[in-house]
């Protein structure tokens, strides 16, 4: 006689044709289902002989991550040590899978979450699309977004905390005597670090210059050539990442400009070429391993206590300072 098979809110929500999150919503009398259904969840939890997770069961993780992102950030790869660390710590198992882009736009369910239908819990490592984690959740009920973040998707999120980042950024140059600070990679106006950016302005009383903001990537070749035939520099610009950092700094050799002594330079990341470029950058660091250990043990303990409400956690970074600000005297 083969072993009988775990009745989890997941093989609930399959015989009912519901969502996950409403069985677990269900079991938990929490809001947002009728009583109707409330009342047929929880006859079916029942008649199935659904039973709470003990401690001492094993888990499965699954840790979802957007293939593209992997090549296009030197910490990326830090972030995913830190939450297979993490996770070993724990007991757990795990298994690790790469999203390409087609399977997302197309809802296509994840080939290890398909296969295996006892994962607990999932970790999507990036910006998925809300739509794509909506998805997930309503397959696996205990899902958690590390380093992305959306207010569309009710699911654990662990964030960096890039509107202090932004916030302290300014404030540092601030105090250093700049005036005419700017942005590159703001990303549009409610982007978390010009939020942050604009803040510290405001406190200081220190005006903005739209004119010093440099959304994306693609724009600061052609905005960086506009400011310098127009003589029209900043003394500092904050920049979303080391990357960018270091390609403005290159922009500015080209034009004949150095860093800092023209221009002070601020990256985020603190990543390994940050204290070996030259000059070596000033940046912040992202407490990546502490987030990686939030991330995990968040995941957790919502798969243990998985009628618990979601919750959202930011991770502050510090500043590492090195040699791209100067003192404005």
């Amino acid at each position: 006689m083969g072993k009988k098979k775990k009745v989890t809110i997941s093989s609930i929500a399959k015989e009912l044709n519901v969502s996950a999150i409403s069985v677990s919503r269900a079991l938990s009398n929490q809001p947002g289902v009728s009583d109707e259904l409330r009342k047929k969840i929880v006859a079916k939890a029942k008649e199935l002989g659904y039973k709470k997770r003990k401690c001492n069961e094993k888990i499965n993780v699954l840790v979802l991550i957007k293939r593209r992102y992997v090549a296009d950030n030197s910490n990326f790869s830090y972030m995913v040590q830190g939450i297979e660390n993490h996770i070993k710590k724990s007991g757990a198992e795990f298994t690790v899978e790469f999203i390409e882009p087609d399977k997302q736009k197309d809802l296509v369910l994840p080939y290890n979450l398909e296969r295996n239908k006892d994962i607990n819990g999932v970790i999507l490592l990036g910006k998925f699309d809300p739509e794509y984690v909506s998805f997930i959740n309503s397959v696996v009920t205990s899902v958690l977004v590390f380093n992305g973040i959306s207010d569309k998707v009710v699911c654990d999120h662990v964030y960096y905390n890039f509107n202090r980042i932004g916030y302290q950024a300014a404030e540092y140059l601030i105090k250093k005597g700049h005036r005419k600070i700017g942005m590159v990679g703001s990303e549009g106006k409610y982007n978390q670090r010009f939020l942050g950016m604009c803040r510290a302005l405001d406190d200081y009383q220190v005006p903005l210059y739209e004119r010093y903001i440099i959304p994306t990537k693609e724009e600061l070749a052609d905005r960086l050539d506009e400011l310098v035939k127009a003589n029209d520099l900043p003394t500092a610009f904050i920049c979303r990442s080391d990357h960018l950092a270091f390609r403005l700094i290159k922009y500015l050799h080209e034009h004949g400009l150095s860093v800092p002594d023209d221009v002070s330079v601020i990256g985020s990341g603190n990543t390994d070429m940050a204290q070996i470029a030259i000059p070596a950058l000033t940046t912040f660091d992202l407490n990546i391993e502490f987030a990686c250990e939030v991330a995990v043990n968040t995941l957790l303990n919502h798969i243990m206590a998985e009628h618990n409400p979601s919750c959202t956690t930011y991770i502050d970074g510090f500043l590492v300072e090195r040699d791209s600000v100067r003192t404005i005297e």
